[in-house]
């Protein structure tokens, strides 16, 4: 059985599978002892004791990034997230800047969509940034609340 059929039937998303292929993990096609810890793996995916496990080890300040950025598939996206949402205050990022550094360094241009998706990924980040800004008492006080139910 391939990656990619074994896709179709799991709860593992295809570009995990991917991943633990690129990185040796995995064989394609699958081998009789892939298959087994992948249905265990599948059995667990997504268990909420096992992620806070994992997103524990973080500090706060991190746990808060990675959670920001999670639903952003692309290394580049996470990038230009990052970027706008570092942006120094009153200081002004022109998204051809961005452009033009993501496509130095991560080799490929971006297409219309991919352009598209990154002002939405800017305009996000931007009112992340204003809520982060003008609301500092909200910020501190779920915080707060996140670290005290950490017991």
């Amino acid at each position: 059985m391939t990656i990619v059929e074994f896709a179709k039937n799991s709860p593992i998303p295809k570009r995990i599978l991917l991943y633990l292929h690129r990185k040796g993990f995995i064989h394609d096609p699958l081998s009789t002892d892939d298959q087994t810890a992948l249905n265990f793996m599948g059995r667990i995916w997504g268990r909420k004791e096992l992620l806070r496990a994992q997103i524990a080890k973080l500090s706060m300040k991190n746990r808060l990034s990675f959670l920001r950025t999670a639903d952003l598939p692309s290394k580049w996206e996470r990038y230009a997230y990052t970027r706008f949402r570092n942006q120094k205050k009153g200081k002004k990022l022109a998204m051809e800047i961005v452009i033009e550094e993501i496509e130095i360094s991560f080799h490929f241009r971006l297409s219309k969509e991919q352009k598209k998706n990154l002002y939405r990924i800017r305009n996000r980040a931007q009112v992340a940034r204003h809520r982060e800004n003008n609301f500092p008492e909200k910020q501190e006080k779920v915080s707060y609340t996140a670290q005290t139910n950490n017991k």
